[in-house]
This record gives structure tokens, C-alpha cells and sequence, in this order.
């Protein structure tokens, strides 16, 4: 029975709503009660070979205590209806991700002098129903840019979701109850990292489940077509290009790679009024994103994007990965071949070998890699602390602009262009790379990221090489940046830095 009479409880188990939020708790039904469901996640029977099935029940046999406590994810997380995402997205996070899938879609359109997203369409229809599920206090992306026309009645009700919040806190007695942490801390078993204070043994070693490791956490075999997709890497495409002096030049396309996207972020906030100080990572970091339905290898692409910029700065460690940008399967042989080596070994036990599997990695599977290639690089966290003296996103904001203002030049602009590596970012259940920090002049901070969940929009493709836009583009800037607003609901985060001393080129002039 519901706590509160005036919540809506669910016919077969004890969770509960608000009146208003009875969108979550057809959701709830339909991913935890109903078998058939659309919007349950289920594991693809054509991931595995046919002897794994008695190996898959044997193994949640065995491990039956942990499993229990970890594999229920059902119930706070939802599949992407966003063709060709695949991704699980915890429904605090839906609203968000439906809004940067549309800004990842942004075009400008020449004749009425406006942007424009392909998902603004979508908004209108059963998407918009689930957008009113959000706690965002600030208008959603396709809200500040597009007429959305939504009635009324399909809005949430803001007081609602403070009344919740309210009982919620109420029954955990814990002011952060809402707030999500990090499953697979790299300080509960790290040898590796440099703090402060006694880092304890591993609390286990058991295998772990899909709470930690995604929905795949049990396959022992990604599907053979994702498998032949990632083994014939991305797209590659060649076009002609007319260069500075005037001649023809041929420049390749990677489908999933946008070289030069620093430099204009860069303009961007420089023309953005409200930013008072800027920072930005060596420019050539290229943004990386998945492929079609390959789901969620956001630690990989990450990795992918700090390999980018070892590459493109020809930086310590370059001379490990030669050619192109390793890919998926490259870097989990790598990570392997980590683990062989005796670093952060345990990540092997908890997942049970990531070799061609979509379980997910983080910061350990992250730092064994470069650590196995010698490269530099150490971890740092970041938490609330039990008496909320500590904001876990606060201190983050702070660290980062230590990390920059450490290498900036003055030089009389509002924009520091640094040489310095970008960062890999952990929280729960995504990672991001982080390349630049704004600070406003309200005092807010906002991280300037590139998300591998999504693609470069056409109206980013637009800008990439001009030298001296004239416009602010907040709309552009919409998708890189990630504030308070959307860090807020998460009580810890990890950063992974590398720490060799950046190479010293003048990399923005070039």
C-alpha cells in the first residue's frame, strides 16, 4: 500500500506516483509487469551462442546475491525511441537526451534565416507526453528554439514534482536520496591512483550485473551484425576541398568523426555575452560519436577521443596507436591485454571479459589502457559529502577550471586556448569528454563536452573552418554544454586526466 493516499500505487508492487506523473507509472507497468512490452529491455537471444543459455542460468545462480541487488534496472530506464540510438536511458535523464538528440539534428535554413530540428516533430506527439516526465526547471532545448505547441495539460506540474521530491526525501531521510552514484568506483580497488586518504581493498570481487554493466552484462557475444559493423569500422568517404592557396585538395570523411569543432566552440563562447571566462583543450581533439544501433560504447568512444588528441599532438603515447583511431574491438584487445599485465585485474572478475561484448566500461577499464601503453594519467573524484557541505558538481566546476586556468595565456580575449589533453568524465551510467568550461557572469559553470551518444549537427558542419563568425549561435553551442542543471542529479563523478606534459606547438594558428 502507497504511503501517502494521494499517490497512485501500482496494481502489482509497491511503487508509486504523484497524481500528475501517471506517464511514469504506465512506464513502470509496462517495463516491469508486461512481458511484450516495447519499452522493456531484453536481452538479444541472437548475441549468444547456443550453449551460453545453461551457462547464463548458471552463472545468476551462482552469483544470485549479487545479481539480485544489481541486474533490476528495468524499472528506472527506458530504450531510446530515437531510430538507430539503441541506448537504456534512466527516465531522469530522458527528457535531456530526447532534446540533445534534436539539437544533434540542428540545421540552419537559408531562406527564412532560422534553425531547425528534424525531432521537432516529435515533440508533438507521445514524446512529448514522456518530456513532461522531467524535473528540468529551465525550457528544454526544442522549448527555448521551437514552437512546440504541447497543451497544457500534457506539462508537468512543477509543484507536483516538488511535493515529491519532498515525500521521497521524507521516507529515505536523506536530503540526496534522489541523486544517482557511481557503481564501479576506481577508488573501492585502484592500486594506481594518488590520494589524500587510505584507498580500502575491493569490497568484492563477485561478477556483476547489468546495474553496473549495462543491459548486455551476461552476453558472452555481441550479435554477429553488430560485430561485422564494428570490424569494418566506420564509414569513410572522400571529398574535394579547395585549400588556402587556392588548389584542389582530396580530405577524407570518417562518418563518425568531426575534426575542428574546438576552434569554433572557442568563437562561439567568445561571442556568447553572458560568458565571462572560457576555456578550451588542444583543438585537435575530434569529436567522436557511435555509428548506427551499435547502443552504448560511450567509454570506448571517449577513449577514442583522448586518443585523438595523443594523435593529432602528436603527444606521449603516439607512437602506440599509428594509422586511424583504434576501434571498438582494438581497444578492448587492448584493455585485455591491460588486465594480462596485472593492472586493475579486477575489472576482468567483475565483468567477466569484455572481449566482442557491449558491456559497458569505465574509468578502471579507461585508466589500465593508457596506463598498459605508458602513458600518464591519474584519477580524481568527486562526491557529495554525508553533511552537504561537499556539491559533487560544484567541486567538479572547480577542478576543471583549475585544470585550464593553470595553462592559460592572457591575451586580452575572454577565451583561454589552451594545448592542455581533454578529460574523460565518468558518472553513472554515461561517460562524456570534456573540452572546455565556461563561466558566466552570473557565476554558473558549464562544461563543454563532446557526448558520444550524439552526432555533429548539420548546423555545427556549417560553421567547422570559418575563422571569423560574426553571430552568436547559442543554439550550436546548446549540445557541448552540460551545467548544474543536468549534473546536479548525480552525487559523484570521476575525471581520468592525462598528466604528461601537453606538447608546446602553436596547434590554434595552424
Amino acid at each position: 500500500m502507497a504511503e501517502d493516499p494521494s499517490l497512485l500505487e501500482c496494481p502489482m508492487c509497491s511503487f508509486s506516483v504523484l497524481p500528475s506523473d501517471d506517464y511514469v507509472l504506465q512506464l513502470h507497468f509496462e517495463q516491469v509487469h508486461t512481458t511484450d512490452s516495447p519499452f522493456k529491455i531484453k536481452d538479444d537471444p541472437a548475441c549468444l551462442p547456443p550453449s551460453s543459455t545453461i551457462a547464463l542460468s548458471s552463472n545468476r545462480s551462482k552469483h544470485a546475491h549479487t545479481v539480485e541487488a544489481s541486474d533490476d534496472i528495468s524499472h528506472s530506464s527506458v530504450e531510446c525511441p530515437v531510430p538507430d540510438c539503441g541506448e537504456c536511458i534512466p527516465l531522469n535523464d530522458y527528457n535531456d537526451h530526447l532534446d540533445l538528440h534534436a539539437a544533434a539534428t540542428l540545421s540552419f535554413d537559408e531562406t527564412t534565416g532560422k534553425y531547425h530540428s528534424q525531432q521537432t516533430a516529435t515533440m508533438h506527439g507521445p514524446t512529448a507526453a514522456i518530456t513532461s516526465m522531467g524535473n528540468t526547471k529551465l525550457p528544454s532545448f526544442v522549448e527555448q528554439h521551437f514552437n512546440t505547441a504541447v497543451p497544457d495539460a500534457l506539462r508537468r506540474n512543477e509543484d507536483g514534482a516538488r511535493k515529491l521530491k519532498k515525500k521521497k526525501r521524507g521516507r529515505n531521510d536523506s536530503s540526496g536520496s534522489e541523486k544517482s552514484t557511481i557503481s564501479r568506483s576506481i577508488l573501492s580497488f585502484n592500486p594506481f591512483a594518488k590520494y589524500n586518504k587510505i584507498v580500502k581493498p575491493p569490497v568484492s570481487t563477485v561478477r556483476l550485473g547489468k546495474k553496473e554493466l549495462g543491459p548486455h552484462a551476461w552476453e558472452e557475444r555481441m550479435p554477429q551484425w553488430l560485430y561485422d559493423q564494428l570490424t569494418s569500422g566506420p564509414k569513410i568517404t572522400v571529398v574535394n576541398r579547395i585549400g588556402r592557396d587556392g588548389r584542389l585538395i582530396k580530405q577524407e570523411q570518417v562518418q563518425n568523426e568531426t575534426p575542428g569543432v574546438i576552434p569554433i566552440l572557442a568563437q562561439l563562447s567568445a561571442l556568447d555575452r553572458s560568458v565571462e571566462r572560457a576555456y578550451y583543450c588542444h583543438p585537435s581533439t575530434i569529436h567522436i560519436g557511435k555509428t548506427p544501433r551499435e547502443g552504448g560504447f560511450c567509454g570506448y568512444r571517449n577513449i577514442q577521443m583522448l586518443v585523438s588528441y595523443i594523435q593529432g599532438a602528436k603527444a606521449q603515447g603516439h607512437e602506440e596507436f599509428p594509422g586511424r583511431t583504434p576501434g571498438i574491438l582494438k581497444l578492448q584487445d587492448l584493455i585485455e591485454e591491460a588486465w594480462d599485465k596485472g593492472i586493475n585485474t579486477i575489472g576482468r572478475q567483475q565483468t567477466g571479459g569484455i572481449r566482442n561484448t557491449r558491456k559497458y566500461i569505465g574509468t578502471p577499464e579507461a585508466q589500465a589502457l593508457f596506463l598498459s601503453s605508458q602513458i600518464d594519467c591519474g584519477v580524481q573524484m568527486f562526491n557529495d559529502s554525508p553533511d552537504g557541505q561537499i556539491i559533487a558538481h560544484d567541486a567538479l566546476f572547480a577542478a576543471i577550471e583549475t585544470y585550464f586556468a593553470q595553462a592559460a595565456v592572457k591575451d586580452g580575449s575572454n577565451v583561454c586556448k589552451t594545448l592542455l589533453p581533454p578529460i574523460y568524465l565518468q558518472y553513472e551510467g554515461h561517460s562524456l569528454t570534456i573540452v572546455g568550461l565556461e563561466r558566466r557572469k552570473n557565476g554558473a559553470h558549464e562544461l563543454m563536452v563532446f557526448d558520444p551518444m550524439y552526432s555533429t549537427s548539420p548546423a555545427m558542419h556549417r560553421l567547422i573552418g570559418r575563422k571569423s563568425i560574426k553571430n552568436s549561435r547559442p543554439e550550436v553551442l546548446y549540445a557541448y554544454r552540460r551545467g548544474a542543471r543536468q549534473l546536479q542529479r548525480h552525487a559523484a563523478f570521476e575525471v581520468l586526466m592525462l598528466t604528461a606534459h601537453p606538447p608546446l606547438f602553436p596547434a590554434w594558428d595552424v
